[in-house]
C-alpha cells in the first residue's frame, strides 16, 4: 500500500510496543499454526506439565476430535479449555466452517469471554474470506473493546486494505480511551501488517 495514505511519518511517530497482546496473538495465529513449531512446543512443554494437566489436555483433544456441529463447538469453547489445545481446536473448527463460523461470529459480537474472542479470531485468521467480510459488516455492533482490537488485527492479517480508514480511526480512539490504551496495539499492528512494516 502507498504510505501516502497515512499521516506523515506515521511509523516513526507511532511505534509498536515490543510486547503486547496483539503481538502475542499475531505470533500465535501465524507461527504456532505451523505443524513443526506446534510439535516442538509440545515437546518442550511435555516435561514441564503436571500429570493432571497432561491428562486434561489429552481428554480435551479427544473431545475436540468428536466435535460435530457449531453450537456444540461454541459450548465447548465457552466452557473453557487448556490454551495448549487452541491450535488443535482451531484446526478442527476450520474443517467445519459452515457450521461453526455463524454461531461463533454471533457470540463474537457480544461476548466478553476471552476464549470466545480469541478462538473466533484464530479461525478468522485462517478461514474463508467470506467470514472476514461478515466481520467487517458487523464491526459496529461488537461490544467488547478487546474483540474490537482483535477484529482490527484480523483485518490487517487478511490484507483488508479497504479497512485502513477504520483502522486509523480505531487506533486513535483506543489510544485515547481510558482503560483501552493497550488495545490500540491491535489496529496499530494491523496497519503495520498492511504496509509490510513487520
Amino acid at each position: 500500500m502507498e504510505q501516502g495514505l497515512l499521516p506523515k511519518n506515521f511509523f516513526k511517530n507511532e511505534p509498536l510496543e515490543e510486547m503486547s497482546t496483539a503481538i502475542i496473538a499475531h505470533f500465535s495465529m501465524t507461527a504456532l499454526f505451523a505443524d513443526r513449531l506446534e510439535t516442538a512446543v509440545d515437546d518442550i512443554l511435555s516435561d514441564k506439565l503436571t500429570t493432571d494437566r497432561k491428562v486434561q489436555i489429552a481428554a480435551e483433544k479427544e473431545a475436540i476430535a468428536r466435535l460435530a456441529g457449531g453450537e456444540e463447538a461454541v459450548r465447548f469453547i465457552r466452557k473453557g479449555f487448556d490454551i495448549l489445545n487452541r491450535v488443535t481446536l482451531c484446526k478442527k473448527l476450520l474443517t467445519m466452517q459452515e457450521e461453526v463460523m455463524p454461531p461463533l461470529l454471533r457470540r463474537f459480537r457480544t461476548s466478553f469471554q476471552d476464549e470466545v474472542v480469541e478462538t473466533t479470531a484464530f479461525c478468522l485468521a485462517h478461514g474463508e474470506l467470506e467470514y472476514v467480510e461478515q466481520l467487517k459488516a458487523m464491526y459496529g455492533e461488537i461490544r467488547n473493546p478487546y474483540a474490537q482490537s482483535m477484529a482490527c488485527l484480523i483485518f490487517g492479517m487478511r490484507k483488508q486494505e479497504d479497512m485502513l480508514p477504520l483502522l486509523l480511526k480505531e487506533y486513535q480512539r483506543m489510544k485515547e480511551a481510558p482503560g483501552e490504551e493497550k488495545l490500540c496495539q491491535g489496529p496499530l499492528l494491523a496497519i503495520y501488517i498492511l504496509f509490510d512494516e513487520i
